[in-house]
């Protein structure tokens, strides 16, 4: 039922979000088994996961048809545009998980060794300070899924029962933003925004959308809505927009808008 939605029903629901900022001109951008939105660079199309994060495939924001770029297993788990405009991403291959690139001329080649500046192993969660030097991050639990800010600076991170976090390098903050999954950084990475779900113990039932604002360490609510479920979003490359899936294989597009 909930996929026969129309926008009129998505813009009433998106439209009643708590104080700050709301979604509002809801649109859908592609269904068919796609799920984990990412703008490109430019902002005029979405790279999408297909169907279990098999595959990758790209949505023009304009309309058309959406173009397979590759159908490896596992590529919808950790996927990204560069800032040259290529696809990065990991996938399994002859069962080893490989690190990937797809270039604007459709070849794929393994992606440039580098070490990142925060990774998760063995449950716990490091990152290399200013100095160089290894810090771990967080205890009392099992961390995974990080994802660093553009600015290289902050890194915001999972854990497995406590639920979302925010690390800073430069200063070694480590903020518990609180319970959330999905966390993805606005281009300016002042801003998280991530999923809050409610489950029944076996599926997820209910998911909206919050923004957490660095500066002052709030998170409030983008969308509260009943009838939808909005997973897994994005943030546009001005920061005005966001991206998300329904979690039965529709994208959408909404506007950012401050609450009057």
């Amino acid at each position: 039922m909930r996929t026969l939605l129309c926008s009129l029903g998505l813009l009433v629901g998106l439209a009643g979000a708590a104080r700050g900022e709301r979604v509002v001109d809801v649109r859908q951008i592609a269904r068919g088994g796609y799920l984990a939105p990412r703008f490109a660079p430019d902002g005029g199309a979405l790279l999408v996961s297909g169907p279990k994060l098999r595959g990758l495939y790209l949505a023009a924001l304009g309309g058309g048809a959406v173009k397979q770029l590759t159908a490896d297993e596992g590529a919808g788990v950790n996927h990204r545009f560069t800032a040259r405009g290529s696809v990065a991403y990991t996938a399994q291959q002859g069962g080893v998980r490989r690190e990937l690139v797809i270039e604007r001329d459709g070849s794929v080649r393994a992606a440039t060794a580098s070490q990142p500046v925060a990774f998760s192993r063995d449950d716990r969660m490091y990152a290399i300070g200013r100095g160089g030097n290894l810090i771990r991050v967080g205890s009392g639990d099992r961390f995974f899924g990080e994802v660093i800010a553009p600015d290289g600076d902050k890194v915001a991170f999972l854990g497995l029962t406590t639920g979302l976090y925010v690390y800073t390098r430069s200063t070694g903050r480590l903020v518990h933003v609180g319970r959330g999954t999905a966390p993805a950084w606005s281009p300016d990475s002042r801003r998280l925004v991530f999923e809050r779900t409610e489950d029944d113990g076996h599926d997820i039932v209910g998911s909206d959308l919050f923004i957490y604002d660095l500066a002052s360490a709030r998170a409030a609510a983008v969308t509260t809505t009943d009838r939808v479920i909005e997973r897994r979003p994005s943030f546009s490359p001005d920061g005005a927009s966001l991206a998300w899936d329904d979690g039965e294989g529709a994208v959408y597009l909404g506007r950012l808008e401050v609450s009057p």
